[in-house]
Parts: structure tokens; sequence; C-alpha cells
């Protein structure tokens, strides 16, 4: 890939084929970046590890760590010069975020008035809930349970798309 002086704009131009008017294709750039996106998972590991956002449209991944020590944020430029965006200030890894999701308690907080509708990790650190009605009093609870700045709740029906990775209340992982 090659660095770009512009955003690229995708225009669906016929049977699967998605290009920008400066010749760059859709496909292509994902399947370079989504390579790039497993290696940052691999390469920052576990315990530095939060998530990632693919951006075609800038042909780099914006990838969030964990306080990652120097050495694993100079390993990944190393290994695929100018292709990550690292923010190493995420509160906290996946595999936090993880076991807050698979604990999440559906009953008790459908009982206490917190309509979920979805739990997940966001790809920065927090725990998304989603709900179906009162954002603020949701939130508010979420807080005093798992402390400030842990969950971060939206409104989203049982309708709306779910974030990737999230748990469903009937216990199914939906991946989107």
């Amino acid at each position: 890939m090659s660095q770009r002086d512009h955003e690229h704009e995708w225009v669906w131009s016929g049977d699967h084929d998605c290009r920008c008017a400066c010749g760059a294709d859709m496909w292509a750039i994902q399947t370079v970046l989504g390579a790039a996106a497993d290696d940052a998972r691999e390469l920052a590991g576990d315990s530095f590890y939060a998530g990632c956002r693919v951006r075609q449209e800038s042909e780099n991944v914006e990838l969030w760590l964990f306080n990652a020590p120097a050495s694993v944020l100079q390993e990944l430029e190393a290994s695929r010069p100018d292709v990550y965006v690292i923010h190493n200030d995420a509160p906290r890894p996946l595999t936090t975020l993880d076991g807050l999701r698979d604990s999440f308690d559906w009953a008790r907080w459908k009982s206490e008035g917190v309509k979920a509708t979805a739990v997940g990790p966001t790809e920065d650190g927090y725990l998304h809930v989603g709900v179906e009605d009162d954002v603020d009093v949701a939130q508010e609870k979420l807080d005093a349970a798992y402390g400030c700045d842990v969950v971060r709740v939206s409104q989203q029906g049982p309708f709306f798309a779910l974030p990737a990775r999230s748990v469903a209340p009937d216990g199914g992982q939906h991946l989107t």
C-alpha cells in the first residue's frame, strides 16, 4: 500500500466491484488491512491489546492498546510502517472486557430496570451496553456497579445491529 493524499471514496461499479476514483480496490485494501489487524493483535498480546478499527478509506488500522511498553510499539511500527495509527491509552485490555461481557447478569439488570439488548467490548477499551430505553438511568446504575468510565451505554432497540463480539440476552454471540 502506498501513502495517499486523500481518503478513498468508494463507488460500486458493478458486481462486487468497489473502487475509488484513484483506482484503489476496496477488497484488496481490506485483505491487506485485515492481515495487519490480525498481526497487531498477535504482536501486542493479550496483556496490551484492546481492539482495532480497519480504516479502508485511509488505508490504515487504528489500534488501541492498554499501556503497552515502548518495545511493543516499536515492534508494531517496524512490522508494517505507516499502517498502524496507535492509541496507547485504552483503559483496559480486551481480555478484561471479555470477562465483563461474559459475566453480565442479564436477569439482574432486567429486574433493576436496565433492559439491555447487547453487551460487548468497544475497540477503545470500554464495555458497551445497548439498552431499549432510558440511557441515563442505565448509565447511572451500571456506573454504580462497575465503576465510572468502564461502561458506555447507548440506546439500542432489539432490532439494531449488535457491536462486534457482543452477547445477546439469549446468551448467543453475534458477530457484526
